[in-house]
């Protein structure tokens, strides 16, 4: 298990050191942009296409194709993409950014320049709230920089309910009623949670077809994977829902949902039982984000005090360095739960990989949150995939074309075509050769903007000295 914090360290020595690249800002209206001589790894084909030329005018691609005889203008801003390599835009699909957002309060967010800075420009914001989709607005609106935000609804829980912040669904008719809510309100999925009963369950998932939005999150415990698969629940987050399989809900419930018992189970589980979830899971056409980030971040609990002192620390505000020495999660998972988790972790990855092979549907996710930086996790969760046995072509469709799918977007997005829109990542090695030179980011398109290496450390930086000079004159109480 690793870090992304060692990786990051070549990003901040990159930005000091060798040829620096042009700083360029390229917004809607200007000339086109040309990356040109650059081997573009399309996610339509798994062999890069060498030499090639990618146009893009305003936000969208309007040409790939080599380089010799490209269309490009002779007012065209070009990058020379000799020896690199261009990747769709990134997509965390399970993070929570922005619940404090408040929009009468200005000024741009370090976490979204975060997840600009390694390439993430689609997030899935996995719990929301009124301030995460005014977040999401600000971003479509262009007032705010930052990635494309998909919001799931307030989190819906039962009588049990872990987390304060959710609304309780009790009944059939409360939980239809919270559907049909969250819908007009503008939310993009409703995200629920193992506390609801089994029929409220029932009653949310028939509404959310009903009205026509997808529903998904954990598998309540009184439900079970299998009756949740045939309901047609569109994701299963953090495999949680295979971690309860002949689980009684009086064992389940010990700790909250959290018992070292519920975690062993992986350990209990036969490959027969595995294959019999694999293709009941292939069959219902469920999506899952495992979210290997978050379950190695508890894992390693004992070492996110180090965090802190991590050179890439000087690119974040000090509350957010602060969070690696005080974790909520860590009050909540017990240390037998964390070193039970540690265990069943291989049983996991080679649930991963069965569920690959067979053309399960998978996607990258963090879980970003208290102890995990946004966007810095989301390249080791791919890294995780690798290292149970996905190659690196299928860890990076995970993050790319794979999400765009997931949310009907598959037209516009995680690909790199003509028509497709501009989120693209100029990298200075071939990821597809080893994942980790996802951390050799030369620039990032998003919004119709490119941004350099340079000017997105620059810009957190300043984000986290403006955040310091704060801290030190606020008046005292």
């Amino acid at each position: 298990m690793r870090t992304g914090f060692v990786f990051l360290t070549a990003l901040v020595l990159s930005a000091c050191g060798a040829e620096q690249h042009q700083s360029l800002s390229i917004t809607l209206g200007d000339p086109a942009l040309a990356i040109t001589n650059v081997s573009v790894i399309s996610m339509v084909d798994p062999q890069p296409w060498t030499n090639h030329t990618v146009i893009v005018r305003g936000d969208k691609i309007t040409h790939v194709g080599p380089s010799d005889g490209a269309p490009v203008a002779a007012n065209d801003v070009q990058i020379d993409g000799s020896g690199m390599f261009l990747i769709p835009g990134l997509a965390d699909m399970h993070g929570h950014v922005g619940f404090d957002y408040d929009p009468a309060v200005a000024g741009e967010r370090a976490d979204l320049w975060l997840y600009l800075a390694t390439g993430v420009t689609t997030v899935r914001n996995a719990a929301g709230s009124p301030a995460q989709l005014a977040l999401a607005k600000a971003i479509d609106s262009g007032e705010l920089i930052g990635p494309r935000l998909v919001t799931a609804s307030v989190l819906l829980e039962g009588e049990n309910a872990v987390w304060s912040f959710a609304d309780k669904v009790l009944t059939p008719e409360e939980g239809r009623a919270a559907v049909r809510q969250m819908a007009a309100d503008g939310y993009d999925a409703v995200k629920v949670y193992h506390t609801i009963d089994r029929e409220t369950y029932a009653a949310i998932m028939d509404e959310g077809r009903r009205v026509g939005i997808p529903v998904f999150g954990h598998v309540p415990f009184e439900v079970g994977i299998e009756e949740a698969l045939a309901s047609d629940q569109a994701s299963i987050e953090h495999f949680r829902g295979y971690d309860i399989d002949g689980l009684t809900p009086e064992i389940l419930e010990i700790d909250g949902g959290r018992s070292p018992e519920r975690f062993g189970s992986w350990l209990a589980m036969t490959d027969e039982r595995m294959d019999q979830l694999v293709r009941a899971t292939v069959e219902a056409g469920a999506w899952n984000c495992p979210t290997f980030v978050v379950t190695d971040m508890l894992v390693r609990a004992e070492q996110l005090p180090e965090f802190a002192a991590h050179p890439m620390a000087r690119y974040m505000p000090g509350d957010m360095v602060a969070r690696f020495d005080s974790s909520g999660l860590l009050e909540i998972f017990s240390p037998e739960s964390r070193e039970m988790l540690g265990r069943a972790r291989p049983q996991m990855q080679k649930f991963l990989v069965k569920l690959h092979a067979a053309g399960g549907r998978l996607m990258t996710g963090t879980d970003t949150f208290p102890s995990l930086v946004p966007g810095f996790t989301l390249i080791d969760e791919l890294a995780t995939f690798v290292e149970a046995g996905l190659s690196p072509y299928d860890a990076l469709a995970a993050a790319t074309r794979d999400p765009a799918d997931y949310l009907g977007s598959s037209a516009t997005r995680g690909v790199i075509q003509p028509g497709m829109d501009a989120d693209l990542v100029l990298l200075g090695a071939n990821p597809l050769e080893d994942i980790e030179n996802l951390w050799q980011l030369e620039g990032v398109m998003a919004d119709g903007r490119w941004r350099t290496r340079e000017e997105l450390l620059d810009k957190l930086a300043e984000l986290a000295s403006a955040a310091t000079e704060a801290e030190t004159f606020l008046p005292e109480n």
